[in-house]
């Protein structure tokens, strides 16, 4: 994982320079992302890993399966990619390029896990709270559901992990009870 970022950092650089310039970085973000999704997909990985299929060809594939998020100088970077046999970062580029992107806007992206779905006044009160918390920055959020959690909710933020869920609890409970 380690070794996929750091290949995949020097691409969401450039990526992020282009995009700054040419001030087009919300497309290059939803295209990122789209490339992301697509070349995250079991048979898709197959495709890409195959020897047997031609650079062109993957290109042509991935420039294809984007069209509808297509910004100038995609095509560039498949091609680039494909050329090194790093097609397979792009879903690290992607997250690179929303770390960059993030870091530029002040803001700081956060996924908050529950075992239900909350309600807007409950976001709304998790995002003043973490805006207290971390001043000076807008905060976005993404919501998500997991009923393995049993209950509560788990936080996360770049490098942050607040977990006050059910089975984070009763996992710390076994932890101590067998040590």
């Amino acid at each position: 994982m380690a070794e996929l970022t750091t290949v995949a950092r020097p691409y969401a650089k450039a990526v992020f320079a282009h995009a700054t310039e040419v001030k087009n970085q919300s497309q290059w973000r939803g295209f990122l992302q789209k490339a992301a999704t697509i070349t995250s997909d079991e048979a898709m990985v197959e495709v890409l890993k195959n020897p047997a299929v031609s650079v062109k060809v993957k290109c042509a594939m991935l420039a294809d399966l984007t069209k509808e998020a297509d910004v100038d100088g995609s095509l560039s970077l498949f091609e680039a990619l494909s050329h090194y046999g790093r097609l397979l970062a792009l879903p690290a580029i992607s997250s690179e390029f929303d770390t960059l992107l993030a870091e530029r806007e002040k803001a700081l992206d956060v996924t908050i896990t529950s075992a239900f779905r909350l309600e807007a006044q409950e976001v709304q009160l998790l995002e003043s709270k973490l805006k207290k918390q971390y001043k000076g920055k807008s905060i976005r959020i993404q919501t998500v559901v997991d009923q393995s959690l049993i209950g509560g909710f788990e936080i996360r933020s770049s490098d942050t992990v607040i977990d006050a869920t059910v089975r984070g609890r009763l996992s710390k409970i076994a932890e101590s009870l067998t040590a």
